[in-house]
């Protein structure tokens, strides 16, 4: 599969982008649909199912992450790549569910949107290369379960032949009858065939063997076949007796079969056979590539040489389930290199079976390494949990811990502390020392507090200069006693060109009675009345849940 066979969907709102982008894409593919929003771009899809997906991901009328979600319904293997300037965590989130398999910020660096595409290329011809292997070994299974042997006995001409040998050469048994028994070979050969007929039936006795010996059909077509001789007593004289062996599609299918193992020598995809004991007898390039070890050291060994230690019990007693009920296993597989290195690699284990069914013969495992995938995902992972600016965790983040802690207090009892700051008169360090300060002091603040407390507590911004503290298993008095530790380890830091800062809190302890809403306006209900009555101090508010439970 080259440029000219490969199709892009490109779905971008903005038309300048559009347009300029456009015509770098256009490069990779024979042909380009552009579309202006998701649902635009989705009846795009479903007309023309494209190779590649390029989309933004906010957009009118339907975002590129609603379209994606509903290409993967139609495909979940679709190839996709988002473009954006958000970064926020709800997409990012969605998007990491979705699969995508490649993601390139705004504005898109082309270096980078062009190794994406290629990444995706590689991933269309491995699975184009593994297709057609799959294609070509099942027909050379029905070629051989069904190949059948034509039988003839000759004079000089045809006496007898079977159905299956004249269904062979597109006559009539009646039609070949009155043929000589070289009239089916090519002009070149047949004299050679003439004479040997005759010394036959003169009584001579040679077993002759024609390997990929051309017939020429009734249609003028070329039956390569393999033909052996003899000579034989029939109807009281001398007479040949010859069995053929349709071997054109055979031969046809070895040719293919042998491009096709060429081309999986070259192809990306990893790929290794492994006996019923799970011993490896064949390795490609690819996955010699990979994994820096050399044929010679694989062919021979097992699988365990792979093995990081990063996988428990529980995930090998699947794998083993499933090859043992011959069915295929699939997953993400944490493996070594020759030189200690982990990769990710995203495999499939299928069973071969015999000719009956019944038992496995030998193990063929294909995969691809995705450790590049993984990091990006994980990258993704962590921008959408952390505040960009201070390094701590996200609102988004820190609300999600509130309703699991929320679930767990209720469900196994005790309490937790969740307290609120906000920096005193943060706006006037902005206006008077510039916003780069302000981040400094965000960020010095953010520092104070991860000091302060305990690996189990949960800190993050909650927004502007407002941050939230989630205090597991904290009751009141050790929850004051922090929130007081804290207002004092601010009061007296020395920041550089503000000096001095000082912040307001305000507090509530929740118990198995939470609700979440009541309790966040609890909370900040008592960081409002701790700013109204003077800032710099620390207020407790309860928070009444008894009345909605």
């Amino acid at each position: 599969m080259g440029k000219n066979e490969i199709s892009i969907l490109y779905v971008e709102d903005e038309p300048t982008a559009r347009e300029s982008l456009s015509r770098f894409i256009n490069r990779f593919c024979r042909t380009l649909y552009m579309a202006e929003n998701g649902e635009e771009g989705l009846a795009l899809y479903k007309e023309h199912r494209v190779d590649i997906v390029i989309s933004d991901i906010k957009m009118p009328k339907m975002s590129g992450l609603d379209m994606v979600e509903e290409i993967k319904k139609i495909n979940k293997d679709q190839l996709v790549i988002f473009t954006t300037a958000h970064i926020d965590s709800e997409y990012l989130f969605k998007a990491i569910e979705l699969q995508v398999d490649g993601y390139v910020s705004k504005p898109v660096d082309l270096d980078k949107l062009k190794v994406q595409i290629e990444k995706c290329v590689i991933e269309l011809h491995a699975k184009e290369a593994i297709a057609q292997l799959k294609e070509s070994e099942e027909r050379a299974q029905v070629v051989l379960e069904t190949s059948q042997l034509g039988v003839f006995i000759y004079k000089e001409k045809f006496l007898y032949v079977n159905d299956i040998f004249a269904k062979m050469m597109g006559y009539t048994k009646e039609e070949l009858c009155t043929m000589d028994a070289w009239a089916l070979t090519e002009k070149e050969d047949r004299e050679f065939i003439h004479q040997a007929v005759l010394r036959r039936l003169q009584g001579e006795s040679f077993p002759l063997v024609y390997k990929d010996m051309t017939l020429i059909s009734k249609e003028n077509n070329q039956v390569i076949c393999r033909v052996s001789t003899e000579t034989i007593q029939y109807q009281g004289g001398n007479a040949g007796l010859g069995t053929v062996l349709d071997v054109t599609d055979i031969l046809q299918t070895q040719e293919r079969l042998k491009q096709l193992a060429q081309a999986m020598e070259q192809m990306d995809e990893m790929v290794r056979i492994t006996d019923k004991d799970g011993y490896i007898t064949y390795v490609n390039e690819a996955l010699t590539r990979h994994t820096g070890y050399k044929k010679s050291e694989l062919i021979g060994n097992t699988n365990r040489l792979f093995k990081s230690g990063k996988h428990s019990e529980i995930f090998y007693k699947k794998m083993y389930e499933a090859i043992e009920k011959k069915e295929s296993f699939q997953a993400t597989f944490i493996n070594a290199k020759k030189n200690g290195d982990l990769y990710y690699e995203d495999q499939v284990i299928t069973p071969i079976l015999d000719e009956e069914n019944e038992s496995v013969k030998y193990y063929v495992s294909t995969s691809k390494d995705i450790t590049e995938s993984v990091k990006m995902q994980e990258k993704m992972k962590l921008l959408a949990t952390m505040d960009s600016l201070t390094g701590i965790k996200n609102r988004y983040s820190v609300n999600n811990e509130i309703e699991s802690e929320i679930k767990r207090v209720k469900r196994y009892g005790g309490s937790f502390a969740l307290m609120m700051f906000d920096i005193d008169f943060f706006k006037r360090v902005n206006d008077t020392y510039g916003h780069d300060a302000g981040d400094y002091v965000l960020k010095e603040f953010s520092t104070i507090v991860l000091k302060a407390i305990r690996d189990t507590d949960i800190f993050g911004r909650w927004g502007g200069e407002e941050f939230m503290l989630l205090a597991p298993s904290e009751e009141l008095d050790g929850a004051m006693v922090l929130a007081e530790k804290i207002r004092k380890d601010v009061e007296a830091f020395v920041f550089e060109q503000v000096k001095h800062i000082t912040v307001s809190i305000g507090m509530t302890i929740c118990d198995t009675n939470a609700d979440k809403e009541r309790l966040l306006k609890k909370v900040d209900d008592a960081l409002y009345e701790a700013k109204e009555s003077g800032r710099n101090r620390v207020i407790y508010q309860k928070c009444e849940c008894d009345e909605i439970c």
